[in-house]
């Protein structure tokens, strides 16, 4: 958003992205500046997409029992929009520094992806995207990046911050907390714990607008998964400019050393990389030149892509932040790494007629193998160029397109059929906003952490995309591999440049049990209680509907309790009720 103009187009995000697929996703939705009547926080999205078999698709919120899930069937090769604004204020993480219920939990019978969209079509002026990027989401171990240029803008309310926003996937989940600077109710460098139930959420909000304010380096440590939103917003310093960025995070265990990063769109040196050091003395060495910088555990080092695409090499596992975006509006992303990374298939939709462009990278001989919906002439192996430093191995193209190209309305398709590649989509206009995303894969193979499912649920273990074979120990050659039984499952996966394999093991929750009572008869006119139990996290009783542990009826049927224990598996039992009518009168006779 130009501070001080009237917007007057809208930016919207990129959407139906075929990468980061999963069947689980765990988000927190972030607090965004509102403004008063301007709304920048609003409308906001969840944008669902699959691939070729059709997925029934569950949005619940574990830790508030009152949300009723929201339920959508999408066919084959379809797509969904899930409107959420009218629960803005049940689905943001505020206020900072209290254990919130808003932790939001995304379900699918089949493998799909999805991304959460602040649109800000009220003001036209403060939209991201926020992909989420399913198991690769979640970890015990993280460091929040950052970047070290952008300060957020004092001039709205409530006042933006720096933020990093919490939920917990399992139950008693312990989290320690060493913020490198304040945040709301913490001092900076003093550890703190929280306790966590699942679906549970917490904000650590900075306490100042200033990048010397901002939370990059904080560490993060918990005894179950987790996992992290991170957001800033209303970022400002190009030209008087202020936008909302964020993503979602991945822990320290997707962190690599090569990293690839494509020039976007942006003017007076706002496209940036930021690189956060996991260990002490890593050396830092851009485009195969000399070494640029030393950097230490938590410390950021920020570097101006000085050409088209920059390659990074550090000595030891990073992460790195992107901030890209089109004129002086601003979108930030977490890039994954190179080697067996990346898709093969990135899918959106151009909904406006804002400036659209494509940054991409993928490895020599690869780039005469894309087509955007069928078309190779739309991204022309011509287009491509070397990264600097990569030894001829990689190249990298920046493309936009105009509306004779790319309709408004377009649903496209961006596929390679030789190898892997890595992409973001920019959507943007200069004192609009901008929309930022990057949607290719971030891990070469990652079943997950271990995980617990309740008795009869299954789970769909996804052994990564673009692999010639997978050989799993069930037997199976599939990329996915449905499982109900506790166990330990390994793949091995392999193509023309990786060979690589993980492990998982599942285990089972314990049967909740339930009863709803015996059957029972009563006299016409009477009364009876029906008692689930106590200690259940949620009932309810159909009929009548209720939601509480008992039920007092009078009117004969079955009566079904359901109900779900702490760790959110549920449990069904009846009762039946008969109602004996009354004797009839007796005449008296007297003699």
């Amino acid at each position: 958003m130009l501070i001080g103009v009237v917007s007057l187009v809208l930016a919207i995000s990129p959407k139906w992205l075929m990468a980061q697929t999963d069947t689980q996703f765990w988000f927190v939705a972030p607090e965004v500046s509102k403004n008063g009547a301007q709304r920048f926080d609003e409308p906001i999205y969840f944008r669902l997409s699959n691939y070729n078999m059709p997925s029934t698709v569950t949005i619940s919120m574990p830790a508030n029992p009152a949300f009723v899930p929201i339920v959508r069937n999408i066919p084959a090769n379809g797509a969904a929009t899930v409107d959420v604004s009218s629960f803005l204020e049940t689905v943001e993480n505020k206020p900072a520094n209290t254990i919130l219920n808003k932790g939001i939990l995304i379900t699918a019978t089949n493998p799909i992806t999805v991304y959460y969209e602040v649109a800000s079509t009220y003001c036209n002026c403060n939209p991201e995207i926020y992909a989420l990027k399913g198991r690769n989401a979640l970890g015990t171990n993280f460091l929040i990046p950052g970047q070290t240029h952008f300060e957020n803008s004092g001039s709205y309310s409530p006042t933006p911050y720096n933020k990093f926003d919490i939920v917990a996937t399992q139950n008693n989940t312990t989290i320690t907390i060493n913020p490198m600077k304040a945040v709301v109710g913490h001092a900076a460098g003093v550890t703190f714990q929280i306790i966590l139930n699942q679906g549970e959420t917490w904000s650590g909000v900075a306490t100042g607008q200033a990048v010397v304010n901002h939370l990059h380096g904080t560490e993060v440590i918990s005894d179950k998964p987790i996992a992290i939103t991170l957001t800033d917003d209303l970022l400002y310093g190009i030209t008087g400019c202020a936008d909302l960025t964020g993503d979602q995070l991945i822990a320290e265990t997707l962190a690599g050393n090569e990293y690839i990063a494509v020039k976007g769109f942006l003017t007076n040196g706002g496209e940036r990389i930021y690189v956060l050091g996991l260990t002490n003395n890593t050396v830092l060495t851009f485009d195969g030149g000399s070494t640029v910088a030393n950097i230490n555990r938590k410390e950021v080092y920020n570097y101006a892509i000085p050409n088209s695409a920059t390659y990074l090499n550090a000595s030891h596992p990073v992460l790195v932040l992107q901030t890209s975006g089109f004129g002086c509006e601003l979108g930030s992303g977490v890039i994954p790494a190179i080697g067996c990374t990346g898709s093969t298939s990135v899918t959106f939709t151009r909904t406006t007629a804002q400036q659209l462009g494509l940054i991409i990278c993928t490895r020599v001989g690869c780039e005469s193998g894309f087509a955007l919906n069928g078309n190779s002439t739309l991204i022309p192996a011509s287009a491509f160029s070397a990264v600097p430093g990569t030894a001829g191995q990689w190249v990298a193209a920046r493309i936009t397109y105009s509306l004779a190209q790319v309709p408004m309305g377009t649903t496209c398709l961006v596929s390679n059929s030789l190898g892997l590649f890595q992409m973001g989509v920019i959507i943007g206009d200069y004192g609009d906003g901008c929309s930022y995303g990057f949607f290719s894969g971030f891990s070469s193979l990652n079943l997950g952490p271990d995980m617990a499912l309740c008795p009869g649920d299954s789970t769909c273990l996804d052994g990564g995309e673009g692999y010639s074979s997978y050989l799993w120990n069930t037997g199976s050659t599939s990329r996915y591999l449905w499982v109900s039984s506790p166990g330990t499952y390994w793949v091995n996966v392999s193509n023309n440049f990786c060979n690589l394999s993980d492990t998982i093991a599942i285990s089972l929750f314990p049967v909740t049990q339930v009863s709803a009572g015996s059957d029972t008869a009563i006299c016409e006119g009477a009364t009876v209680t029906f008692d689930a139990g106590a200690g259940f996290k949620s009932y309810r009783w159909d009929p009548p509907g209720l939601h509480t542990q008992q039920i007092t009826v009078g009117i004969g049927g079955t009566y079904t309790v359901t109900v779900t224990d702490v760790n959110n598996c549920g449990s069904s039992d009846s009762v039946s009720l008969i109602i004996n009518p009354l004797p009839g009168a007796i005449p008296i006779r007297h003699d």
